[in-house]
């Protein structure tokens, strides 16, 4: 349970079942635990800037208590309201509250009722994974790097003019950067408009897990077979693209 170190307290929040569809902005907190209790909801294990934060402030019709030993007080309240609830079973945030979505549809959930997966700017910065950069560009690098700059890097031929790097650290080469996002890799500046459909697009388009899906800010995305990845170096290079056949195994989504 996630405690206030300084005086120990744990923070829960109470909620009408008829009101669930409101947690959808703290679904992604999987630090919480939920719990049912007739046709009540109870969520526990917030921390205090979770409780104090605006995504719980923008819940309506909610109770929110802190506890002291065994006995839960409302909040701003010094006298206690209520025992904690012991004989709950608690469950991930996650798992008690699943997303639930239509059938997928290339890059829309269902026929009737879609829902449009969109990548937009982030103000988060998440820390590059995989880069896209030009044949020719690594060419000129790999003839002259040390081999051990090479050795955390996995690569692949996207096309015949652009190749695909992935591993940190990246090499200090021009070209597109990539975060990821569940096994997914995203341009570095953009986020899905609804993080939290994340894991659900990814078990869609991926349910495998056997291909890398490679997404472009206009929200077109290409499915990579994992089996094209081969280590950095200056041999795997030259054999590669002096092959005839170095096309990776690419499919862009139409």
């Amino acid at each position: 349970m996630a405690q206030n170190a300084s005086n120990d307290i744990s923070y829960f929040l109470l909620l009408d079942e008829v009101h669930k569809a409101d947690l959808g902005t703290i679904r992604i907190w999987n630090n919480l635990k939920v719990a049912f209790d007739e046709k009540k909801i109870w969520i526990k294990d917030f921390t205090p800037e979770q409780i104090h934060s605006v995504e719980v402030k923008s819940i309506p019709y909610k109770t929110i208590y802190y506890s002291k030993e065994t006995k839960l007080y409302l909040q701003n309240s010094l006298l206690p309201d209520r025992n904690i609830p012991l004989s709950l079973l608690w469950t991930p945030i996650d798992r008690a509250l699943p997303v639930i979505l239509p059938a997928f549809n290339h890059n829309y959930f269902g026929i009737h009722d879609k829902i449009s997966i969109e990548l937009i700017v982030s103000e988060k910065e998440e820390e590059a994974c995989a880069m896209i950069t030009t044949l020719e560009t690594l060419k000129h690098y790999i003839e002259t790097a040390p081999a051990i700059r090479l050795q955390s890097i996995q690569w692949t031929i996207l096309n015949k003019k652009n190749v695909l790097l992935v591993g940190k650290p990246l090499l200090p080469v021009t070209g597109n950067t990539y975060w990821q996002q569940q096994e997914m890799l995203l341009p570095v500046g953009f986020d899905f408009e609804l993080p939290v459909l994340a894991n659900k697009i990814r078990h869609k388009i991926n349910p495998e897990n056997q291909v890398v899906v490679l997404w472009n800010s206009n929200n077109t995305y290409q499915l990579i077979d994992r089996q094209a990845f081969k280590p950095l170096s200056l041999g795997s290079f030259r054999a590669t693209v002096n092959h005839p056949l170095f096309y990776s195994s690419v499919y862009e989504n139409e």
